[in-house]
């Protein structure tokens, strides 16, 4: 299958294309550190008939800008008017691909999940949330304090991804580890009340924690959120739930 390459203003994203539209597009909105590209999956989800995009946050990978927590919630807005638009310059050839822009589903995965979580987004979107960020506290209780005081997600991501991650600051990522960044999805529960959530868990991840997930769920749900649970029972982190789901997810979107 052929993989196109398209940019929006900052942007730039994979696209699979079915040959066969069922008018449902996907969003894959990425974890962190995260590695394009994401071929099973789009793959996938092409051959049963959805429109597939992996898009790069601002700042990261081959999009333009810096990466900031503030941006990534830009991401969303500028990757979300342009689904919706229908159209793109694929980049190789230069030529214009077409989509259909019906119904759009974002797949947010582990961090990714946790900005799908805190968009300002108010239209009724459905979610599909792999293992996602969404406990904050739960988060930074998990990473490894280490004696320059950095914690070992940072160190990995501002000096083993640092051309990757470009422009991320020390107080950018506390602020995010602090919950007071712009992506903590605790303060976002109001915008997702019209939304239909559905979060995908695998029972062996040892990066987010089952029981987390399910704890959130019921928050959610109590808030008045539509939120559903779907247990993977072998499967841990990232692209082995990604592969492992795919089917279940594919039936209930």
């Amino acid at each position: 299958m052929l993989i196109y390459r398209l940019k929006s203003e900052n942007i730039v994203y994979d696209l699979y294309l079915p040959e066969k539209s069922n008018s449902k597009s996907i969003l894959y909105v990425p974890g962190l550190p995260g590695h394009p590209r994401k071929r099973n999956l789009g793959e996938f989800f092409a051959e049963n008939g959805f429109t597939f995009f992996e898009m790069r946050f601002i700042g990261t990978w081959e999009s333009d800008g810096i990466f900031t927590m503030e941006n990534c919630l830009k991401s969303l807005d500028e990757a979300y008017s342009f689904v919706k638009g229908g159209n793109g310059i694929e980049l190789r050839r230069d030529v214009k691909k077409e989509w259909s822009a019906g119904s759009i589903v974002f797949m947010g995965s582990s961090f990714g999940g946790g900005v799908v979580l805190s968009t300002h987004i108010k239209d009724p979107l459905t979610f599909i949330l792999l293992a996602p960020v969404a406990d904050i506290k739960k988060i930074k209780e998990s990473v490894v304090m280490l004696p320059s005081g950095n914690d070992d997600m940072y160190n990995l991501i501002s000096k083993g991804y640092a051309n990757v991650y470009r422009g991320l600051t020390k107080k950018d990522w506390m602020d995010f580890m602090n919950g007071e960044s712009a992506i903590n999805p605790d303060k976002n529960l109001g915008n997702l009340k019209n939304k239909r959530l559905v979060f995908v868990q695998g029972k062996k991840d040892t990066t987010v924690n089952h029981a987390d997930t399910d704890e959130f769920v019921k928050k959610l749900r109590a808030s008045g959120v539509n939120a559903e649970f779907v247990s993977v029972e072998n499967a841990g982190h990232g692209s082995d739930l990604e592969d492992q789901s795919a089917e279940a997810i594919a039936k209930l979107i």
